[in-house]
């Protein structure tokens, strides 16, 4: 296993992965018609203009097959603006349940705690239960919810948080 920031020739890929995540963890939660229409091109343009402003993202590889992706930087939930944030975490349906994500989610964290970030927020879907619970087994807690609008569609989010070690 292998993780490591991304290279800017890794980003068509790991679009083309994001949106391949979406496509199976929303499934029952995003609108089929919006899950249906996400370009890759328009993810790799999206990335590739995060990379260039320095949001590098964190890519799991094993045995050569990008199995995860991780987003993480400075908060831009409302309310968190001193916050280090997960902004993204995904893996491939596969990998899931193996420990590639603790270990992924993990490194995340601690690459926020290395850049100074006293306090760790993300938002999450408020009917992942899957993912609701493996952010309250890595310490996180519910702190509030926002709406957000993907689409034609409002969806409700969990704000959750927690101090960073």
């Amino acid at each position: 296993m292998e993780i490591r920031y991304a290279k800017r020739r890794d980003l068509e890929e790991a679009a083309a992965f994001h949106n391949e995540c979406w496509h199976w963890a929303y499934k029952d939660i995003m609108d089929a018609d919006y899950l249906a229409g996400l370009s890759d091109e328009v993810r790799h343009e999206k990335m590739l203009k995060a990379y260039d402003e320095g949001q590098k993202p964190l890519l799991l590889f094993d045995h050569g097959a990008l199995l995860g992706f991780c987003a993480f930087g400075k908060s831009l939930t409302p309310g968190f603006p001193d916050d280090g944030e997960i902004s993204a975490i995904y893996l491939r349906e596969d990998a899931v349940d193996k420990g590639y994500g603790h270990v992924l989610f993990t490194r995340a964290e601690e690459e926020l705690q290395a850049q100074g970030y006293q306090d760790l927020v993300l938002d999450v879907f408020s009917q992942n239960g899957q993912a609701i619970t493996f952010y309250l087994a890595h310490g996180y807690v519910k702190v509030g919810d926002r709406r957000h609008k993907w689409g034609d569609r409002e969806y409700s989010l969990d704000i959750m948080r927690k101090a960073a070690k």
